[in-house]
Order: structure tokens, then sequence, then C-alpha cells
């Protein structure tokens, strides 16, 4: 036994929307159970898929986002498979289900009132959205971070990968601890309720951070309609509603947020002073502070020609460094900037090396895999196990 939940024992009945929970308990050293139906798990059926195993086993999804665990099979249609359950979940401290198989979460909390339960919704048990069916997108509207991808006055674009139901099942493992430190304190366990579109909502920064830098009344803007007529600016940091954060480099694109105001502004500062040390700055920009700069952008003072100038040059220089080197530069120059990172980038990143943020994995299938490592480093450590096949670890369980 190694890692901080060593002592503990995890049953994840999720399927593909809350896979993640369990697995961050598991990269903290926890047994977790993964309890599928005889069939499999629906996450086994959710691509991208390899072509060296069978169907099942072949699901990259699966291989990622089951990693760490165990697996058993059991038929909750069944009075036997309930009753294994139920005998399973004595010797449990945490169940983590997102509705994918019937449950009586109540019953089993009577029985073992240390159980801490944890259920993963769309838009929570009661409400008038309670019973509505949820895509990926559909959460992300229903949270509002859609709203800022519109392209001007058309649609939202759609996330490219989704993500909803990772936000809210990662939200899910840290409602878990927080529910097990009271457990601590109470020798009584709980249930808690994530919905995804409360955890879509908070994983937008803008509005949290418009209050504390003196940006009272910060909106994403309207949902429709014509925009409005008083020039307004993005003091967040964030970047969400600058004109331009996406900057082509020699090698790819990088996120440069080219921000005023006082969360920003230092940045820019920043950014200034090396491209004016290299002479890449012309010297009719040398004087501007973008810390103080919003109240001369929104006076007419400074023009949006002048503005459009500054990012031409912004971008002249930029182009020039492949997006290693403006990693270096930007740790060394104080930039708020950083690579837009392929997946070949983020295998062959020294960074990622050096932490073993990605391990290779043999499968019983005999296929390898290489997933995410642990998120966390410390003493003991955790050796990740690859994911289960289907009734892998059946009788091992059981016994």
């Amino acid at each position: 036994m190694s890692g901080f939940l060593a002592p503990y024992r995890v049953l994840d009945l999720t399927d593909e929307r809350g896979l993640l929970a369990g697995q961050m308990l598991a990269k903290l050293g926890a047994d977790v159970i993964q309890v599928e139906p005889p069939e499999g798990s629906s996450a086994r059926r959710v691509g991208p898929f390899a072509d060296d195993a069978p169907a099942g086993d072949n699901s990259l999804f699966w291989s990622a986002y089951a990693a760490g665990k165990r697996g058993i099979r059991l038929d909750l249609a069944s009075e036997a498979g309930r009753a294994k359950l139920a005998e399973l979940a004595m010797t449990a401290d945490f169940l983590f289900e997102s509705g994918a198989q019937p449950l009586d979460l109540a019953a089993l909390r009577a029985a073992n009132p240390r159980l801490i339960t944890v259920s993963i919704t769309a838009f929570g048990s009661t409400g008038p959205k309670a019973g509505y069916a949820a895509a990926d997108l559909t959460l992300w509207a229903a949270g509002g971070p859609l709203l800022p991808s519109r392209d001007g006055p058309g649609a939202p674009l759609a996330i490219s990968v989704p993500q909803s139901w990772l936000h809210a099942a990662s939200d899910a493992a840290d409602a878990a601890m927080i529910a097990h430190f009271a457990r601590v304190a109470s020798g009584r366990g709980q249930h808690v309720e994530i919905t995804a579109q409360a955890s879509v909502a908070q994983a937008t920064l803008s509005h949290i951070l418009s209050e504390p830098i003196g940006h009272t009344g910060f909106s994403l803007g309207p949902a429709s309609g014509p925009k409005p007529k008083k020039k307004e600016l993005d003091l967040s940091g964030s970047g969400s509603r600058t004109r331009r954060n996406k900057w082509t480099v020699r090698d790819g694109l990088a996120e440069l947020n080219l921000g005023p105001g006082p969360a920003a502004g230092r940045f820019t500062n920043n950014l200034m002073a090396w491209m004016k040390a290299e002479g890449a700055l012309s010297p009719e920009f040398h004087g501007w502070d973008w810390i103080t700069l919003p109240p001369r952008i929104l006076s007419g003072e400074i023009s949006d020609e002048a503005l459009e100038r500054v990012r031409e040059e912004v971008a002249t220089h930029l182009a020039q460094f492949s997006k290693q080197e403006l990693s270096a530069l930007a740790i060394k120059h104080k930039l708020l900037l950083a690579p837009l990172m392929t997946m070949a980038d983020l295998l062959a990143s020294e960074h990622n090396a050096a932490r073993q943020n990605f391990v290779t994995l043999e499968e019983a299938s005999g296929a390898r895999r290489t997933v995410p490592g642990s998120f966390v480093k410390g003493v003991p450590p955790v050796a990740l196990r690859p994911a289960p096949a289907l009734g892998e670890h059946d009788a091992e369980i059981l016994a």
C-alpha cells in the first residue's frame, strides 16, 4: 500500500461522465474498484480507438481515464448483483456514480454510515432541468462559458475537445475529500451532488476576477442584438475578450494576452520593455504604461489604429521565435505568454519528462498505452496500474 489515500477503498460506478473522479483518488493511493455492467462500461465505447486490441479493450479514452483502477462486473438489475454491491459497500469509504446504473444510495449509506456517496449530474437531481438530456455543447452553453466563443454576432463556437464532464468529475473528487474531512470530525459520511452546469460556470475566471481588480459590472457581453456603443475593455487578465490573444510563431501558435489594466498591464509592460531593448518597438509606444492605459483608451487619447499598430509590431516580433524559445523568454522577461502545445510537444517536453507526467503501461491485452501519470508528487509514491480489462479482477475482488 502506498499513497496518501492508501487505507481507503472507492467504488466507482460512473461511466464516461465521471471516470476521472475515481482516478484522481486512485492516483492518491486509494483502492478504486470500477464497477461495470456485464456488457462493460459505455466508456469503453468512447473513441478514439486503437487498432492493436479487440473492441472493448481498444478505447484510448478508457485507457486514459480508467488507469489506476481494478475492475469488476456486477449485474445490478439482479438481486445477486445488488447483494454483492451492498457487500462491497460495507468495505468502502467512497462511492461515485453518474446515473449509469440503478442504485439505492440511501440504503447503502444506512448500512454503512461512514460511506461518502457522490453523484455527478448534468443539472442536479431536482429543479426544472433535472431530467434534461445533456451533451458537452449544451452544458457549456447552459453554464455560460460558451458565450465568449462567439465569432462576432454569429453563433458560439463549440469547444474542441469535450471537457464539461471532466470539470464535474474533478470537482467530485474535491468534494469527496471535503466530505472526508468532515467525516474525520463527525464519524459519519454524507451525500454530495455535483452538477456539470455549475462546474463549467466556475471554470471561467473572467467574472471571478472582475471585482477584485475594480472592474465592477464586467459582463461577457450581450447574447444577441447590436454591440454596445460604449467602448469596453477586458481588465480581467484572462484575455477572454481581448482583440487578439493567439499569435503565429515560427513553429505554431502562442497565447499572449496583450492586456491593459491592473491585472495584465504589468506583464504587457514587460513585453514592451523587451521589445524596446531589441529595437522592435516604435518610439511612439515607448512611453505607454499599460497599467494606466485604460482611461486613455476610453477617452480616445489612444486610438484603435495605434493599438492595431502595436499588435502588428508584437506579431512581427513573436513570429521569429519557436515555441520552446518563447517559453524560456517568457520566464526570463516575466511575460504572460505560453505556447499552444500539440500532443507531440507535450510528449517531447523536458518538463513533463522530469515530472513523469506521462507513463507507459502495458494492458492485459498486451497493448502499450502512454497515459497521464500522477498529478501530485509526494511520499510515498503511487505506481499507476493499467486500465482493467472487462472482468479482469472479478475473482480477486470477490475473494
